[in-house]
């Protein structure tokens, strides 16, 4: 996306959020307009939380921190399970825990560690890969052997203040032929987060990072009329009944995660509404 765009982006979305996401799948430290992305994104009131595989992370350190409308980064370690060796994966790591270390001072960033691999029967492979990350978790952040442990099945653990590990089922992006997973469901799609791609597409999410749910173009038209758009409002409405509407999104599995969430109630909707929603940018 070129400057000027996200310029222009930011000035649409202006007034319905106060945060905004950079991925949608690509990886945002190869961007080489990144510094002045997070200037403009600061200029505007707006904070960002931007998701990396990590490998870059090093020599974009200095970039990101001296940047203070950095408030998140997520970091997928699970993009990592093809390293051909241990050695592989102990650079991969150290180029992590090296930024995660000059990061330490910075009272208001948020680092998000994701391991995003778990399945329902785990093969040798995974555990084996799962293992060795964990280890080398377990010793950089100086852990207990028995906590370490648990981390194999934990959603989530606290590894150092501001510093989480994240633990999640694998998911397959909903592009292309896959199996219909049925019509009863729900998401938080186009309720507290839509993404806008690199040509101004807005798709109700972040999966969606091949443009399959056009609902309209930000350089076009307003946010507000595209969110009050027939395809939109379809989709949310359904998934306010359990319903999933679009065929795209019944080949999703990461809305499998919501799969026992209660609409959020009224009281809580109306706090989410007054916060604004994020806008995630390709």
């Amino acid at each position: 996306m070129r400057l000027s765009a996200f310029e222009e982006i930011l000035q649409k979305i202006k007034g319905h959020t106060g945060h905004i996401c950079l991925h949608v799948l690509g990886e945002p430290l190869l961007h080489p307009d990144l510094e002045p992305i997070l200037a403009v994104s600061l200029a505007e009131g707006l904070r960002i939380n931007l998701t990396t595989n990590g490998t870059l992370l090093s020599r974009n350190r200095d970039v990101l921190l001296r940047q203070p409308a950095l408030r998140q980064v997520n970091i997928s370690l699970h993009s990592f399970e093809q390293a051909s060796s241990e050695a592989v994966l102990d650079s991969y790591l150290a180029g992590i825990f090296d930024f995660i270390t000059a990061a330490g001072p910075a009272p208001s960033l948020f680092i998000n560690l994701r391991m995003w691999n778990l399945k329902q029967t785990p093969d040798a492979g995974e555990q084996g890969l799962s293992s060795l990350l964990l280890g080398q978790l377990a010793r950089y952040f100086k852990l207990p052997p028995m906590l370490s442990r648990d981390f194999s099945t934990v959603r989530g653990a606290i590894l150092a203040p501001q510093v989480f590990l994240s633990r999640a089922q694998s998911f397959a992006w909903p592009h292309g032929p896959a199996p219909d997973l049925g019509k009863h469901g729900f998401c938080r799609g186009l309720r507290d987060h839509i993404a806008i791609l690199v040509d101004g597409t807005v798709v109700p999410c972040c999966l969606d990072a091949e443009g399959d749910i056009p609902l309209g173009n930000i350089f076009q038209s307003t946010l507000p009329e595209i969110l009050a758009g027939p395809r939109a409002s379809g989709i949310r409405e359904g998934f306010a009944r359990q319903q999933v509407m679009d065929p795209v999104c019944r080949r999703c599995t990461y809305r499998q995660r919501f799969q026992k969430n209660i609409p959020v109630r009224p009281d809580k909707a109306k706090k989410i509404e007054q916060r604004g929603a994020a806008a995630q940018l390709s």
